[in-house]
């Protein structure tokens, strides 16, 4: 294994090249170069001049669809979905096939189990625009199958502003109804936990070290704790379980910005500084049917009948501050800190019969916290006597954290006519889990143009990129077991939590604390990568541009797994260098554009995918195991896009795409009484489609045609992945669709938008089916059914101060459903959501 990247060599390579960038700044009054703009400036004919296959969506398109965060903005655009509400699949192809970038920078991750950002912890509020470019090219990431999701920052201007705005909002069957609550700190409200649901000291004091909290006996040695300390920890505990009900208050939103500039001097170089803050505070209540099928002579037999009730609490802050120093018009430098935090409060119960054989009331209490924290300092210099050679360099340092402390589950059997509490292992248990996901990455790429024969003009670029990225995650898991008589008394087993967990009864001759963690629920991992890459493009006269170009990957990365408490570890490798190509050619011709793109791209594992260990997914609780024998997915593209420009901002595409997979990694289920689930490389996988785009103003009606627009998207997408014997575990299908991929995806923008300050949009969004889970000792898979949602946006411009904001979204409340062989598994109702907002700029 190659030598770990020091992180001072990261830090330094970053100060090296702010110097080496200012050195070459002149302080000097002469006039600007206007026809250079600053390298990775936002040009709104992106799409357009780009020579990759890629979409832009900017701050026009949020205003206009009035979406909140980028989960939901980017499902607006062809070929792309959101699962689950914060993951995109681009093409069908889930997030382990994408690749997400802020600023240029690799993102962490505060997901348990997963390496990929989710996109709802994104508010649109602080972002200038996306790309989505579905063509590789060798500047970026080799993990790549559906693209690259280029996060892009609001940046400073150069004039002063101000501007605060305050929304009010509700959710049909949600506000002003009863909904369920739970007891918090002081800091709540703003989505932090001040301690109120913390490990208490007497736990802490006696888990520190890594220590195992266990009644002491003679064959334990030293480390276990007697009946009387265990005692005294377990009524530490904060004794708090019931929901309470009250009305659920409206949804809120508050945000600002400011931004201003400065002149240096004389020296003609300017200061310009941008902050923002956004909070949000919303309600959301579903009750939710559940319902597992076995496999009988006659078909599906029903199996669990649940129904599922609840209240979550969600509570955003977002921030961004950017700042630069602009010392001409050929330099500059810019610092730029985020902070995303996004805290659900959930309590909610499950009630109905397990298996047809026991009727059950399970109740879960969970608050979670997740954050990411960015700081990114970056420089573009230009040196236009060097053939326009541009250098551009960042640093940037990310974390992210997810924190979910005193995370409650408990159950209860109807026994009769009366529920008593479960003194199953299962019956209770108290769980606390921090993660902490830290990526450091150093940027550098240099540009330069010459100019060839025939009016060609050659651009060569190449770069290096230097990734670090570190994980820890850690749980710990306890439980409140029967100790004796008193903890046996049907008559107090039929009392609420609270009243069962009063001081007097954690006791030794009723219920004692004591810890089961796993010892597979910890682990650290790390990933560190070298990358180099060249890129060159010829372009003949703006009539047939070639590009080409390689990027060479150093990669390696490592999980291990341990036991808290024992010396046990199970550790997982995998190293890797490869070369990846990448061509794309586009011919123009008048207002047409045909584009034409091949490379191949790669998937690796994910962490917790490598390791053998078994653990228990924190937010499925399904058992998982890893497979150390993984391989590296080969991924082969190939892409063909017409681009037709007519008009001032009207165009028409149709795009189709072919992808070739060699070893997909795939989820399959294990045989046995468990059904543990594993990894496992298929033998192979195809994903082929065709996208279709329009964009038409109806000027040419005349008089109110003159300011509505029509806006669509069309994709069919098929795909197949071929599961070989040897691999199928008890998986029903060894060969189905990718697991995420709907086959039709549609969208659909009207927009009025007069130059009165009036603007109102109808945005309507379709998803095919889609399968969201894999069937198991020949049940069929389940498919999420097709969906609909329609929204609505309406923006007056009062003056040039006051402006209003009305949003209604899901419409049509369809249900959403998830079906198994033609039966409801999951079905609920999301509501209509209806909000109105104030805006004041100064």
């Amino acid at each position: 294994m190659s030598n770990p990247v020091p992180r001072s060599r990261i830090l330094g390579l970053a100060v090296a090249a702010a110097l080496c960038g200012i050195s070459g700044v002149a302080f000097s009054q002469e006039p600007r170069v206007e026809e250079i703009s600053v390298v990775g400036q936002f040009v709104p004919d992106e799409k357009r001049e780009t020579a990759s296959v890629s979409n832009v969506v900017g701050s026009e398109q949020f205003t206009r669809s009035g979406d909140a965060n980028i989960a939901e903005s980017l499902k607006r655009v062809a070929g792309l979905s959101t699962v689950g509400g914060k993951f995109v699949y681009v093409r069908g192809l889930g997030e382990r096939y994408s690749t997400t970038l802020l600023n240029g920078a690799i993102l962490p991750s505060p997901e348990p189990i997963n390496r990929v950002v989710p996109m709802d912890l994104f508010p649109t509020a602080v972002l200038e625009s996306v790309l989505v470019q579905k063509t590789y090219s060798a500047q970026f990431p080799s993990e790549f199958g559906g693209g690259v999701l280029q996060l892009r920052t609001k940046k400073s201007i150069d004039e002063f502003f101000w501007n605060v705005s305050s929304s009010v909002g509700m959710t049909t069957e949600v506000n002003f109804k009863e909904g369920m609550t739970i007891p918090g700190g002081d800091l709540a409200w703003l989505g932090y936990d001040d301690g109120y649901r913390g490990i208490p000291e007497a736990l802490r004091s006696a888990t520190e070290g890594d220590r195992e909290l266990r009644r002491a006996s003679r064959f334990s040695g030293n480390g276990g704790y007697s009946s009387a300390e265990l005692q005294s920890i377990g009524q530490s505990l904060r004794n708090e379980y019931l929901p309470r009900y009250e009305d659920l208050p409206a949804n809120f939103d508050f945000s600002t910005s400011l931004g201003n500039f400065h002149e240096i001097g004389n020296t003609g170089a300017t200061i310009n500084y941008l902050a923002a803050v956004d909070y949000s505070n919303s309600w959301d209540q579903n009750e939710i049917e559940r319902k597992t099928y076995k496999v009988n002579n006659e078909g599906l037999a029903l199996d669990d009948d649940l129904v599922w009730n609840g209240t979550e609490h969600s509570i955003d802050i977002s921030g961004i501050f950017t700042t630069g120093i602009d010392f001409n018009a050929n330099h500059n430098i810019r610092l730029t800190s985020v902070v995303l935090r996004k805290t659900d409060d959930s309590v909610g119960f499950v009630e109905g019969d397990i298996a047809q054989e026991a009727y059950i009331r399970r109740t879960e209490l969970e608050w979670i916290e997740r954050e990411l924290f960015s700081n990114q300092l970056q420089g573009d210099h230009y040196f236009p006597e060097f053939n326009e050679l541009v250098i551009n360099w960042r640093y940037s340092d990310v974390k992210a954290e997810r924190d979910s402390p005193d995370h409650r589950r408990y159950r209860y059997d109807l026994e009769g006519d009366v529920f008593r509490f479960s003194t199953r292992a299962d019956g209770n248990v108290r769980r606390f889990s921090v993660l902490d996901d830290n990526a450091e990455d150093f940027g550098l790429d240099a540009t330069m143009v010459f100019y060839g024969p025939g009016s060609s003009t050659i651009t060569t670029q190449a770069g290096m990129v230097i990734n670090e990225k570190e994980r820890d995650s850690e749980i710990r898991r306890y439980s409140f077991f029967d100790r004796g008589r008193r903890a046996r008394d049907r008559e107090l087993l039929e009392l609420s939590m609270e009243e069962i967990f009063v001081p007097d009864n954690i006791a030794p001759d009723a219920f004692e604390l004591r810890e089961f963690t796993r010892p597979t629920d910890n682990y650290v991992a790390r990933n560190e990568s070298e990358s180099w890459y060249v890129n060159g493009e010829i372009n003949f006269d703006d009539r047939l541009r070639l590009s080409g170009g390689v990027r060479l990957e150093d990669f390696r990365q490592s999980v291990d797994t341990f036991d808290l408490f024992r010396d046990a570890e199970v550790n997982a490798r995998q190293d890797s260098q490869d070369v990846l190509p990448a061509f794309s050619a586009t011919l123009i011709q008048n207002d047409h554009q045909f584009r034409l793109a091949f490379s191949e791209t790669l998937s690796r594992p994910d962490f917790r995918e490598l390791s053998a260990a078994a653990f228990t997914d924190p937010i499925t609780g399904r058992e998982v195991v890893g497979n150390p024998n993984l391989l590296i997915t080969s991924i082969t593209n190939y892409d063909f896009r017409w681009e037709w420009y007519f008009g001032f901002s009207d165009y028409m595409s149709v795009g189709v795409f072919y992808k070739e997979f060699e070893n997909p990694i795939e989820s399959i289920i294990q045989g046995g009484a468990t059904g543990i689930q594993t990894f496992a490389n298929a033998a192979s996988g195809e994903n082929q489609g065709i996208e279709v785009e329009a964009y038409k103003s109806l000027d040419f009606l005349g008089g109110i045609g003159e300011d509505i627009y029509l806006q669509a998207n069309v994709s069919f997408i098929d795909s197949s992945v071929e599961i070989s014997e040897e691999n199928r575990g008890i998986v029903t299908n060894l060969s189905r669709p990718l697991q995420g991929q709907s086959d039709w995806l549609f969208n659909f923008q009207a927009g009025y938008e007069p130059f009165t300050g009036t603007t109102a949009t109808l945005l309507y969004h379709y998803f095919g089916e889609r399968i969201t889970e894999v069937g198991i000792e020949g049940a069929p898979d389940l498919y999420e059914q097709p969906f609909g949602e329609l929204n609505f946006n309406f923006i007056r411009e009062l003056n040039d101060n006051w402006k209003i904001q009305f949003k209604g979204r899901n419409l049509l409340d369809e249900r959403s459903e998830i079906t198994q062989g033609g039966l409801i598994s999951t079905a609920y109702n999301m509501g209509r959501q209806f909000s109105f907002q104030v805006d004041y700029t100064f």
